[in-house]
């Protein structure tokens, strides 16, 4: 059983800006691991919004992101005295996003919002056009909904690869998995997404005609 966190065990989501530690992440990594709580809130800040970012593409609801967030960051803590120096941190990070976005789907209650309704966050720009604002929205709100119709570990390879920009190597190191693997489950969600965000159009003289 892991032991409680120490007093002053940082809160990472929202956390209030801390001065900026000029050291290499191997360097923050080593002196979280002998408990220096300022180079683990320094992790944490580099990492928090890619962790928000893929566990709203996992299907994490809005309602619950920031405390899956919190946990996927507990987690950390527990694990990170057996962080091994030299191995992607980032991966390992992305590693156990996936898994709390995993157990979080398990044991989600009936009934919750739909996991993909549109969020609060906007990627507009200020005052954009407003066909072209629609129809960016609607594109999103597709992308959304082909990605929670893909099976979990398509989708997890699909945002990991194409969201987040890791490599082919780096999402098997991060997902457990070989990398022939990622581009087999890759290629999949790349062929159901395009089908649905870009179906073929049936033939004007072959549709419902009775001829």
């Amino acid at each position: 059983m892991s032991a409680p966190p120490p007093d002053g065990f940082p809160l990472p989501v929202g956390l209030a800006p801390v001065e900026s530690v000029e050291r290499p992440e191997d360097a923050l990594i080593a002196a979280a691991q002998q408990g220096d709580v300022r180079a683990f809130e320094a992790l944490l800040l580099a990492h928090e919004g890619k962790v928000l970012r893929v566990l709203r593409f996992l299907g994490v609801s809005s309602a619950d992101r920031e405390d899956v967030a919190q946990e996927v960051f507990v987690r950390v803590f527990r694990h990170l005295g057996g962080f091994r120096p030299g191995r992607p941190f980032g991966a390992w990070i992305y590693r156990i996003t996936v898994n709390a976005a995993h157990d979080w789907r398990l044991h989600k209650a009936p009934g919750m919002e739909d996991l993909w309704s549109a969020s609060a966050e906007s990627v507009c720009a200020p005052d954009p056009d407003p066909e072209q604002a629609a129809e960016a929205e609607s594109l999103r709100r597709q992308l959304e909904q082909g990605l929670r119709s893909l099976s979990e570990r398509e989708r997890s390879v699909f945002v990991l690869r194409e969201l987040e920009g890791l490599e082919t190597v780096e999402v098997a190191r991060a997902l457990g998995i070989t990398t022939i693997t990622v581009r087999r489950h890759l290629g999949r969600a790349r062929d159901h997404l395009r089908r649905l965000l870009h179906p073929v159009e049936r033939s004007p003289g072959k549709a419902g005609s009775s001829e």
